[in-house]
């Protein structure tokens, strides 16, 4: 079969796999009216700081969420239900996580547990909808259309949060009450977790930093709505006290990843929606290569962002066109964190002569959670290769699912264009 998929940098060309599946290149996501709830973050409005303590320091982010579609948005918590047919799961979840952009590397530093959303107060604010809000019929337990309810950061943050891995981010399902178990004894535990001496400015000139917050809730997962759910905000770091502090207005219906591409428009970047799941399920991936030495040296940085992806992945493989010589081969990933069950063995890299791959190590005590790349998390790979982009034949994401993975192919052929008109 022969298909072309146009996404934000990237042409896709024609395959030829039996094993494959092409990946659905989505273009550049339009804001426009959503059709049932759309729950999507408003405003990233103030941070909170808990503390340091074996060199690891724990934020948490207020979230103001805004329902942009044209039905009320379910926020019930209730052990009975809140009317209407609605069940205590019937409420969003909240992802809080922080990045950095430091010499052409954009990568996570720290992801939070999650908030359960209890109670919705349904405001009005400009921009969000018509800027007016309709009050639902079930009052707080639901946030109606045009409406905005803001959760602080002492809110956001305050314990005990619900685990990540009970939460089905693709169709939005989860356990309520949450399981719990989760590690209190440090500030920074089911907060977002970050290494201090990531945020020191002495030892990381230049950097830049973000936070991100992302909502997953079961009724805008239900209405495919799942992918305008995060939004990021840059940040700077006080360096006496460690606090971060706003920088720039807070970046809508955008992951923090888009970021990249923003600051550095050499960084092509795609959206890849595993085939044939519905709800959709996405990943971005994006890529910034150096020519290193004219000619006969480049140097390649990804990052492979799972928005919303149930399955997760975990495998990267770049297969090249002919022998090729690699260097300086690197991963970063972020751990899991206060007694979530998933490993946090990095990835090992593996070559051949034309091509590299990455893939989670087995984890035999428990399989399900070997280290994938789940919801709202973002692993880095580079390297050195003495060929060009336009020699690459294609990539492979695999997705983790311990049944039936499948191996996703973008941006294989030799024709490849940027969106710009340029060859690579």
């Amino acid at each position: 079969m022969s298909m072309v998929w146009r996404g934000k940098g990237w042409l896709l060309g024609s395959l030829l796999c039996a094993v494959c599946t092409v990946a659905m290149a989505a273009d550049e996501p339009e804001v426009i009216a959503s059709t049932g709830p759309d729950v999507t973050v408003f405003n990233l409005q103030d941070t909170s700081n808990f503390g340091e303590s074996n060199g690891i320091r724990g934020y948490a982010v207020g979230t103001t969420s805004c329902n942009i579609g044209d039905t009320p948005l379910n926020w019930c918590d209730n052990a009975g239900g809140c009317g209407a047919g609605t069940t205590p799961e019937d409420h969003p979840v909240i992802a809080q996580n922080m990045y950095r952009l430091k010499d052409g590397r954009f990568n996570q530093l720290g992801a939070s547990w999650l908030k359960h959303g209890f109670l919705s107060l349904n405001q009005s604010a400009g921009g969000c909808g018509a800027g007016s809000c309709q009050g639902p019929p079930l009052g707080g337990n639901q946030l109606g259309v045009g409406c905005t309810d803001p959760y602080g950061s002492g809110l956001n943050g305050s314990r005990p949060l619900g685990r990540k891995s009970e939460v089905n981010p693709t169709t939005g399902d989860f356990p309520f009450p949450p399981g719990g178990g989760g590690a209190s004894s440090q500030g920074w535990n089911q907060r977002i977790a970050v290494a201090q001496d990531d945020l020191v400015t002495a030892s990381n000139p230049g950097a830049r930093y973000f936070i991100e917050g992302h909502y997953i809730a079961p009724d805008d997962a239900q209405a495919d709505n799942g992918l305008n759910n995060a939004s990021y905000r840059e940040v700077t770091i006080n360096q006496s006290t460690f606090n971060l502090q706003m920088s720039g207005g807070t970046v809508r219906e955008k992951a923090a990843i888009e970021a990249w591409q923003t600051i550095d428009p050499t960084v092509e970047l795609l959206y890849i929606d595993v085939p044939d799941s519905r709800p959709a399920e996405r990943f971005h991936v994006a890529r910034k290569v150096t020519e290193v030495v004219p000619g006969s040296l480049w140097h390649y940085e990804y990052a492979v962002h799972n928005m919303n992806s149930k399955q997760g992945s975990d495998s990267l493989q770049i297969e090249f066109f002919g022998a090729t010589n690699f260097s300086g081969v690197g991963f970063s990933d972020v751990d899991a964190h206060s007694n979530e069950p998933y490993d946090t063995a990095d990835w090992p890299p593996s070559m051949t002569a034309t091509s590299i791959a990455w893939a989670a190590p087995p984890f035999p005590s428990s399989p399900a959670n070997a280290n994938a790349i789940r919801w709202a998390t973002m692993y880095n790979f580079w390297f050195d290769a003495d060929r060009p982009p336009s020699d690459i034949a294609a990539h492979d994401l695999r997705t983790f699912d311990t049944d039936s993975p499948q191996m996703v192919r973008f941006l294989e052929g030799s024709d490849v264009l940027l969106e710009d008109g340029f060859e690579n």
